[in-house]
């Protein structure tokens, strides 16, 4: 039937042509990657099939080799079961293709596409004038993290120097900047001050921000939705690319390709690239040899966890700029505690602000060691910042709290109130006192080591299951820590 109207007219010619190629590429979609589709075969056009020859104009010489080393043979046959009798496959290049890009090669032969269109003066844009293309959601900047807000210790100096070079000349003596360390301890922050400052200092510099996961979820939506042309426009149009976390695209062949391709487009243009991860580019297993090359070629900067001094700075920044009154040993208490990272220590004061607030108790080292115990610090208080508490005093509070008469929780009454009372009475004297279990067990009933022990971890369990009990037990030790 198609040999038959092959013979007609070249306008017919060219319409059966079209819809031979059109159900060619249905099921070719669905049988190669996506990046070979968009790439290489959907840029691709019939031009002519005569003596049972399929003519097929490819994008690029590039192309023309991809195509005809991996996937000509399944092209070959989707077409004959569509025409239903065998012909052979010409590729060849012409200039009416769109350029597409190799899949196996270093360097990008296609140029960044042309700039939006300026809304003022020619030439110039802004950052807030500069809109993603359609399909194309941005990542905003969040204006709180700033050079000004940043603080600089031995374990960043090296980092936060570079990005201030970044921010205050892109594309210069450091390009590309890869900044690694582990989670919460300013990789971030920084990115963002960078986007933050170009948007102050220069306004016609435009600065894509996104993080790998972000990268990947809109490369995904513009293969679905056929809007790559957008996508790659948006990033390869920025004068300065900010990717966060990239070891998140590790594993995702097709977003590491189109990661790829943008950052050599990018890079041989001259614009800024600053890109961090968890990890050293060394020990990016999961990326190809070329893409560690790559982040390997610039400049490396580690970020580690800061020192006791930086994190007493952090803690007094974040007070003054939220307006806390925290005193100053409570953050001492909480910077000796918290090692790990800048996240935590600033949930850490979060979680106590808060709690001092809903609860109306003043924040003192007692208070901030029984609402932040559980979750944040292990490291016990020193003597010397612990109030002195009394097990009678315990129970009598426990006693005015719950119910059950200080004598029943003392005494050997097994009703359900009383032991509960009597559990919570040996958890918090537990917590508040420095009286063994034998102690606590003595003063309470006299009971044996191994009965407290008991208590305070079914308290404990209970604790993390009830969020009434939780509050209440809370409320009791902060009570008792005034």
């Amino acid at each position: 039937m198609f040999d038959e109207q092959l013979t007609l007219g070249d306008d017919e010619r060219a319409v059966t042509l079209k819809r031979v190629w059109e159900r060619a590429l249905a099921q070719l979609a669905n049988r190669v990657s996506k990046p070979t589709y968009e790439g290489q075969i959907r840029p691709s056009r019939p031009i002519d099939l005569s003596d049972r020859v399929f003519t097929l104009a490819v994008p690029g010489n590039w192309a023309r080799e991809w195509l005809e080393k991996r996937h000509s043979g399944l092209i070959r046959s989707t077409l004959e079961s569509i025409l239903g009798f065998p012909v052979e496959l010409r590729l060849v290049v012409t200039n009416d293709a769109a350029p597409a890009e190799p899949l196996d090669r270093f360097l990008l032969p296609v140029e960044a596409p042309s700039a939006p269109e300026p809304v003022q003066a020619p030439g110039r844009r802004t950052a807030e004038e500069y809109q993603p293309a359609s399909g194309v959601p941005c990542v905003q900047l969040n204006d709180r993290y700033t050079f000004e807000s940043y603080v600089v210790g031995r374990s960043n100096r090296l980092a936060h120097a570079v990005a201030v070079a970044v921010a205050e000349s892109p594309g210069g003596t450091y390009n590309p900047v890869f900044i690694y360390g582990g989670s919460g301890l300013g990789k971030t922050h920084l990115l963002h001050a960078i986007g933050i400052a170009l948007r102050t200092r220069q306004t016609d510099c435009v600065a894509a921000y996104v993080d790998g996961e972000h990268f990947t979820h809109q490369y995904v939506s513009a293969l679905r939705e056929r809007k790559m042309d957008d996508f790659r426009r948006y990033y390869r149009t920025a004068d300065v690319w900010l990717v966060d976390d990239i070891q998140s695209i590790a594993g995702k062949e097709g977003t590491k390709e189109e990661f790829f391709h943008t950052f050599n487009v990018l890079h041989h243009s001259g614009k800024q690239i600053v890109i961090t991860s968890d990890r050293s580019p060394r020990d990016l297993t999961a990326m190809d040899e070329r893409l560690r090359s790559r982040f390997e070629s610039g400049l490396i900067a580690d970020i580690v966890p800061p020192a006791y001094e930086t994190r007493v700075a952090i803690m007094e920044q974040r007070c003054l700029r939220e307006g806390w009154a925290v005193p100053k040993d409570v953050i001492d208490h909480i910077a000796g505690a918290i090692h790990s990272n800048v996240r935590a220590l600033e949930g850490a004061m979060t979680k106590l602000v808060a709690y001092s607030s809903i609860m109306r108790c003043a924040i003192g080292p007692e208070m901030a060691q029984s609402v932040l115990g559980e979750y944040f610090i292990d490291k016990p208080l020193p003597p010397s910042m612990r109030k002195s508490v009394s097990i009678d005093e315990i129970v009598e509070a426990v006693s005015r709290q719950l119910g059950p008469a200080p004598d029943a929780i003392r005494g050997q009454s097994r009703a359900h109130a009383v032991v509960a009372a009597r559990q919570v009475a040996m958890y918090l004297a537990r917590a508040l006192t420095s009286e063994c279990l034998a102690q606590v067990g003595a003063q309470i009933g006299g009971r044996d080591h191994s009965t407290v022990q008991r208590a305070v971890a079914r308290v404990a369990d209970l604790m993390a299951k009830d969020a009434t009990l939780h509050a209440t037990v809370m409320s009791l030790r902060a009570k008792l820590e005034r």
